[in-house]
């Protein structure tokens, strides 16, 4: 071979040496793993603590060899090959990026990663299952079991959210007795949610009930409050509570009746804010309006959910802090 360098040159050649730390032998359940060992010291402080320990007084050094596996004792054989998968993935997975894992296998790799101090991967794992809906019961039984704090505030969050909540027996068979009277008892300490379905009302919401126009045309002030009250303002009247109007069909349309006695100031709720009189006068067709019979026009409907909130996260805090630690 010729020399590029020309005759009577030397070169030297510098050899990269990549320490792969030889194979170890693992048996979980009654299956022997045999893998290289490198990425297990390179991914857990446990093994790589392990592999560093010197060997017994009679010589044996427990992985060298199927003869003497290291045994791990419960732990679950499919867990292990999930995490091998993740810990070695084959050309073809890298290559094409189509590597992919079932729930239960991440759930493995969950467990195995929380185990034995695999920060990366159990990182990795938490994010593939959060992609991936979770039944309730099931986020806060994995959460406790495998520490993840995001998963158990919202866990609790939502479940306590439920209505109704999930059965005792549901809660106790897979949360435990202690966890599943908790969920009872914060669950009792929330408000009920309501949902309140009604109109909100504006002075020109007030009709006549002969031409079906607003009687009222400028705006007024509160002769409860001093509020001054503009005709397309839908904040500051509101229905009594349980308060439904009067339904009637005529002239080829549906009606809906109000009083005025019926309506309150929004902003003192003591009294209607419009001034009481005997009757009112109808600009648009001289009619004369009665404070019992004005008709429902330009109502804005709403219909809103009202859940205030319980601090979970306060009543819970000590146990969502001892998950938090694990990935600081």
């Amino acid at each position: 071979m010729s020399n590029a360098n020309g005759p009577g040159t030397t070169t030297t050649s510098t050899v990269s040496r990549r320490k792969w730390g030889g194979m170890v032998f693992f048996k979980v359940e009654e299956i022997i793993f045999e893998v290289p060992r490198y990425r297990f010291s390179e991914s857990s402080e446990v093994f790589e603590t392990m592999f560093d320990l010197p060997p017994g007084s009679e010589g044996n050094v427990e992985g060298r060899d199927e003869g003497h596996p290291i045994v791990l004792e419960g732990y679950e054989a499919a867990h292990f090959d999930a995490l091998l998968k993740v810990l070695y993935p084959t050309p073809d997975d890298l290559i094409s990026g189509t590597f992919k894992l079932e729930k239960e296998e991440w759930i493995g790799v969950l467990n195995l990663s929380t185990r034995w101090s695999m920060k990366r991967i159990r990182k990795h794992a938490i994010d593939e299952l959060s992609k991936i809906p979770l039944d309730l019961v099931e986020k806060v039984a994995l959460a406790r079991e495998h520490k993840v704090a995001k998963w158990f505030r919202d866990g609790v969050n939502d479940l306590v959210s439920e209505h109704p909540i999930r059965p005792l027996a549901e809660l106790k068979s897979r949360l435990g007795i202690e966890m599943a009277c908790a969920l009872l008892w914060i669950q009792a300490q929330r408000p009920q949610e309501r949902t309140e379905k009604d109109f909100a009302i504006a002075l020109c919401s007030l009709g006549c009930p002969s031409c079906f126009k607003s009687v009222f045309h400028a705006p007024l002030t509160s002769w409860c409050c001093n509020r001054s009250i503009s005709v397309a303002d839908y904040s500051t009247i509101r229905l009594l509570n349980g308060t439904s109007g009067t339904f009637t069909y005529s002239a080829n349309r549906f009606q809906i009746s109000l009083k005025l006695t019926s309506l309150r100031c929004s902003s003192c709720l003591d009294s209607c804010p419009i001034d009481y009189r005997p009757d009112y006068h109808c600009s648009s067709c001289n009619s004369i309006v009665a404070p019992s019979n004005f008709r429902l026009i330009n109502p804005l409907h709403r219909n809103r959910a009202i859940a205030p909130e319980l601090n979970v996260s306060e009543m819970l805090k000590e146990e969502i802090a001892s998950y938090e630690s694990w990935d600081d």
